[in-house]
């Protein structure tokens, strides 16, 4: 074979090498054949496969499946260039696989776990090349990945996300331009030479179809992220914003209360809690002095519940110049939740000590209070948020001197370990009698599950006369 006869040979078997890549999926190589008497040899011209672009769409895990994909396609032209056909052959049945795994996850198609059945096939291939006698095999992989895509495709098409679907278009492209490369249809096409000319370099229609699409599709992935950030960065700000209105509403120090010893600790689950709690001073100019104490817990998490904290507590602090009636002013936050709840409720109960040691309490669905180990018995009404015509009735009890009082929210008795047990109401009465602080940290210990509040209120001895 003379030289200019082995040229030509190796420039045809390096397109053809393209060609096949294609058909498996393998990175766009863009190869430029010069048309000139001069003939110059292949250049390849690297650029990101439709697979490659796709995978920025998925985050880490799809980015290493596409490594895999990647270099495993690339290995296996570098074999095929340099003239290893088995292994070119044992490598494509694998990247065709790797296509329909990336095909999926880029188009985030629910339910595509049978996609993997096929795998046997394709490792089956894999190992079939390398016998002569089972050489025939060498397109399966190749013929199941096309029908495979295609079925991923039409799922996506169908998304109700218009990111998919546009994703799913961008496949659609693709997978007209992969047929190209097989026998049968370029048999059917009368063997037209699908390329095109650009600048005297001729360009075939499979690698300039992937260029395209893998550029459409890329455009697509910075649009999102670039929409993503924002919206990012305006929940981070709206997530600060709530914070920082929390910590107006939810005190850090509790107020000196004459007669009694007030604790609080507050611990949110999340960046924003929907538990709340106020400790409001009785004026002693009013004759009675004593303390009027809130404890509640919204329905919901994050900003929407934040939000609602902010009405009830706003309401508390309003109500508490009118009125020290714990069934009043349940009552009035009650209309408060229902002009403005959306379908939420909220559990809170009021108490008010005065500094005899008499306590007056009206609870809206929360958990009664703790009395030396034991849940005091009350009047229950309806949460707040669900009904207009709840009455919220008073339970009156005493406080003796050096006597500890518990209110917490169900953070405490819903804590739940690794094997998904509760603290439970039993647990949370004997934990009732330690200080606040200690309380948390057992809850925390044991499994926190939701933000936690916990509230000890402990009458001071009286003085000696």
């Amino acid at each position: 074979m003379n030289a200019s006869l082995r040229d030509a040979c190796s420039a045809g078997r390096r397109i053809a090498a393209v060609q096949s890549a294609l058909s498996s999926g393998a990175s766009c190589s863009a190869v430029a054949a010069h048309t000139k008497p001069d003939y110059r040899r292949a250049d390849v011209l690297s650029c990101r496969s439709v697979p490659g672009a796709l995978a920025v769409r998925t985050g880490l895990s799809s980015l290493s499946q596409y490594r895999l994909f990647f270099s495993t396609a690339g290995l296996g032209e570098l074999l095929n260039y340099f003239g290893g056909q088995e292994p070119y052959w044992s490598l494509r049945a694998v990247t065709a696989g790797l296509l329909v795994a990336t095909a999926g996850e880029a188009m985030q198609i629910p339910r595509r776990r049978w996609t993997l059945w096929f795998w046997p096939i394709y490792l089956f291939v894999c190992i079939a090349v390398w016998f002569p006698n089972l050489h025939f095999t060498v397109f399966w992989p190749s013929l199941i990945s096309q029908v495979l895509v295609a079925i991923l495709i039409v799922q996506g098409l169908k998304s109700k996300i218009a990111r998919d679907r546009m994703i799913a278009v961008a496949f659609l492209g693709y997978w007209f331009v992969r047929l190209t490369v097989f026998g049968s249809f370029n048999r059917m096409a009368t063997d037209k030479d699908y390329s095109s000319s650009i600048g005297g370099w001729q360009w075939p229609y499979t690698t300039s179809a992937l260029t395209l699409a893998g550029i459409a599709t890329l455009v697509i992935h910075i649009r999102d992220l670039t929409r993503d950030r924002r919206d990012k960065h305006r929940m981070a700000a709206e997530l600060a914003a709530g914070r920082a209105v929390q910590q107006v509403l939810i005190p850090e120090d509790v107020p000196a209360i004459p007669g009694f010893i007030v604790q609080s600790v507050y611990k949110p689950f999340g960046e924003l809690g929907g538990d709340f709690f106020q400790v409001l001073p009785i004026d002693i100019d009013s004759g009675c002095g004593g303390v009027l104490v809130i404890i509640g817990d919204v329905s919901g998490k994050g900003l929407p519940a934040a939000l609602t904290v902010s009405l009830l507590v706003g309401t508390v602090r309003t109500l508490a110049h009118y009125t020290r009636s714990p069934g009043e002013i349940l009552a009035a936050m009650n209309q408060r939740m229902l002009a403005r709840s959306d379908g939420g409720f909220t559990t809170c109960l009021v108490l008010r000590a005065d500094a005899d040691g008499m306590l007056t309490i009206a609870n809206a669905g929360h958990i009664g209070p703790y009395l030396e180990g034991r849940e005091l018995q009350l009047e229950n009404g309806l949460p707040l948020g669900i009904s207009a015509d709840t009455m919220y009735t008073e339970s009156t009890f005493r406080l003796l001197p050096e006597k500890q009082l518990t209110l917490l929210t169900d953070g405490v008795i819903e804590a739940r370990n690794k094997d998904g047990a509760l603290l439970g109401f039993e647990r949370s009465a004997l934990l009732s009698t330690q200080s606040a602080e200690a309380i948390v940290h057992a809850a925390q210990a044991f499994g926190q599950d939701d933000d936690i509040t916990v509230l000890s209120l402990i009458r001071t001895p009286e003085p000696h006369k």
